[in-house]
């Protein structure tokens, strides 16, 4: 009887042990609940400001163009810089930084089909993201987001990442990408 017991108390704190590291390993660092409604609701809406005419349009021109920088000369260049305001300030820019006042958001940027910076709501840390999830799974097509809240490379806020896909008559000419702010 008393073995009973013991193998019985063994067993119930086995299954209670296994489930608190279930629950952990997805919500320490994961989305929770609540940030992944908070998810669902900028999936929906960065898929309608990806087909807004003025990101379309601005990512049919980049695409057209060869892009004149690299991560290598991006990096050093200050805000203020002419090269970098270019980014900010021309009109998918202005669109993007009116959109990113909503104070869930940390960045937005507008990509174009080979992962270079078309516009953004303030300066990315990175001018060209051709290698990154966030461009490869999103430039296919696929709604994408980071599985971890993590801190983002430009904001240094934790953050998960989202990126949509921008069409022009049902083909994927380039990207929308966010940061969602997690607290």
């Amino acid at each position: 009887m008393i073995n009973t017991l013991r193998t019985s108390r063994v067993q119930l704190i086995s299954i209670l042990f296994t489930m608190l590291l279930s629950f952990t390993s997805v919500h320490a660092g994961g989305i929770t609940p609540d940030l992944q409604v908070k998810l669902d609701i900028y999936k929906t809406k960065l898929t309608e400001w990806a087909k807004d005419p003025v990101i379309v349009k601005a990512v049919l021109q980049a695409n057209s163009n060869k892009a004149n920088m690299d991560n290598k000369t991006w990096k050093p260049l200050a805000v203020s810089n002419s090269k970098v305001k270019a980014y900010l300030t021309n009109p998918a820019g202005m669109k993007l930084l009116t959109w990113d006042n909503d104070k869930s958001l940390g960045k937005l940027f507008l990509r174009d089909k080979k992962g270079n910076l078309v516009a953004g709501s303030k300066k990315p840390a990175i001018f060209n993201i051709a290698d990154r999830p966030a461009f490869t799974k999103a430039i296919r097509g696929k709604v994408w987001n980071s599985k971890k809240v993590k801190a983002d490379p430009t904001t240094k806020l934790s953050s998960i990442q989202l990126s949509i896909p921008v069409k022009d008559n049902g083909k994927e000419i380039g990207i929308l990408h966010t940061s969602i702010i997690a607290n």
